[in-house]
C-alpha cells in the first residue's frame, strides 16, 4: 500500500479551518519527522529489485520539478499522497521521491533565487511555504538537536562501503576522534534505503555515550558530507556490535 502522510493531512484540514500557531507549530514538526512525495528527475539510473524498489548510485544528482503559479512564483511542489500528486497535471509521467525536509532543503537552498518555496498539495489543501521561512527552520531548536532513528526488530539495514572517494570525509572524523579522548572508535558506512538517497551510517563506540557529542560530530563533518545526511548508532547496541565484528574502524584510539 501506497505510503500517505495521514499526519500531515489532518494539520493542513486544521489550519485551513483556523490559522494558529499552534497548528504552525504542528506542521513545522511534521516537516522535520515525516516525509513527502516530491515530483523529481535523476541523471543515474537506479537498480530495481524484484518488488520495484529503487537504489540509487551515491552521486546521483535529483532535480525537482516546479509549478508556477497565475502570479508567475514558482514553487516546488510536494504531496502527502500519491492520490494527491495525481491531481497535478504536471505529475504525469513524473517520478515521486518519499523525501523529509533534511533531503530537499538543500535543493531548495540552491534555487532560492529563482523558487518562492514549497507548496503543499497544491490542488487540495494548496498550503505555500517560503524558502525564507524554510530555510529559517535549519535553526529552529527542533532540526539543530539530534533526533534519535529508531530501527525496528527485524528491519533490514543495508550498508556498503563509500563507493566512491571521500578521503575529506574520512580525514575529518579521524581528526574529531583524536581531539575528543571520549571516543574510542568509529567505523563509517553508508547505508542503502528503499527509494531514498544514500546516507552516512556511523558506529560510534565512546567511553560515555553522550549524544551531545554525535550532533557535535555532524556539524564539524557537515563541509564534507557530500550533500548526504548522517545516521549514528551507539557501539552498545547490538546492531552495531554485529557492524563492529565484520569492519575495521576507520579511527581507533589505540591506533591514533
Amino acid at each position: 500500500m501506497a505510503y500517505v502522510n495521514t499526519g500531515m493531512q489532518a494539520a493542513l484540514k486544521e489550519l485551513k479551518q483556523q490559522d494558529t500557531p499552534q497548528i504552525r507549530n504542528v506542521i513545522i514538526e511534521l516537516l522535520f519527522t515525516s516525509p513527502l512525495y516530491v515530483a523529481a528527475t535523476w541523471d543515474k539510473e537506479p537498480i530495481r529489485d524484484e518488488k520495484g524498489n529503487m537504489t540509487f548510485p551515491p552521486d546521483t544528482h535529483f532535480s525537482l520539478l516546479t509549478i508556477q503559479t497565475t502570479e508567475k512564483q514558482r514553487f516546488f511542489p510536494m504531496f502527502t499522497s500519491k492520490e494527491e500528486s495525481e491531481k497535478w497535471s504536471g505529475s504525469q509521467g513524473a517520478k515521486m521521491l518519499l523525501l523529509k525536509y533534511d533531503q530537499y532543503i538543500p535543493i531548495v537552498e540552491m534555487a532560492q533565487k529563482d523558487i518562492s518555496g514549497i507548496v503543499l498539495d497544491p490542488y487540495g489543501y494548496n498550503i505555500p511555504f517560503t524558502t525564507a521561512m524554510l530555510m529559517n527552520l535549519k535553526k529552529h531548536p527542533r532540526h539543530t538537536a539530534l533526533r534519535e532513528t529508531k530501527i525496528e526488530k527485524g528491519e533490514k539495514v543495508s550498508l556498503r562501503d563509500p563507493s566512491f572517494d571521500v578521503t575529506d570525509l574520512k580525514e575529518a572524523l579521524i581528526q574529531y576522534g583524536k581531539e575528543h579522548p571520549n571516543i574510542r572508535s568509529i567505523v563509517l558506512k553508508e547505508r542503502i534505503v528503499t527509494d531514498q538517497p544514500s546516507h552516512w551510517f556511523l558506529v560510534v563506540d565512546m567511553e560515555s555515550e553522550d549524544p551531545r557529542f554525535l550532533q557535535d560530530m555532524a556539524r564539524a563533518c557537515a563541509r564534507c558530507s557530500h550533500g548526504k545526511q548522517f545516521e549514528f548508532i551507539f557501539a552498545s547496541l547490538r546492531l552495531a556490535q554485529e557492524i563492529l565484528s565484520k569492519n575495521t574502524p576507520l579511527y581507533s584510539k589505540t591506533e591514533a
